[in-house]
């Protein structure tokens, strides 16, 4: 029985990792549109990941031009 617990447990943990989002920033940066958490835009070149939501905050370094919902995304995060 622990034995099906532990092999549950593990494709459980499998899924949940294998379901995150990557940087794959196919989608445009659109000043109109509201971005909640974790979405993923390109723009200037770059891949961004919202860590919050927000509308018409232009992707940017942290804290920067009013930008306090979007983080450069790269593979790791």
């Amino acid at each position: 029985m622990r034995k099906g617990y532990f092999t549950l447990t593990l494709v459980i943990c499998i899924f949940i990792i294998s379901c995150e989002k990557k940087c794959d920033c196919n989608q445009p940066w659109d000043s109109s549109f509201t971005y909640v958490k974790n979405d993923l835009v390109s723009y200037d070149g770059k891949c961004w990941k919202a860590v919050a939501q927000g509308r018409g905050i232009e992707p940017g370094p942290w804290l920067q031009n009013g930008n306090d919902i979007w983080e450069e995304c790269n593979n790791s995060n």
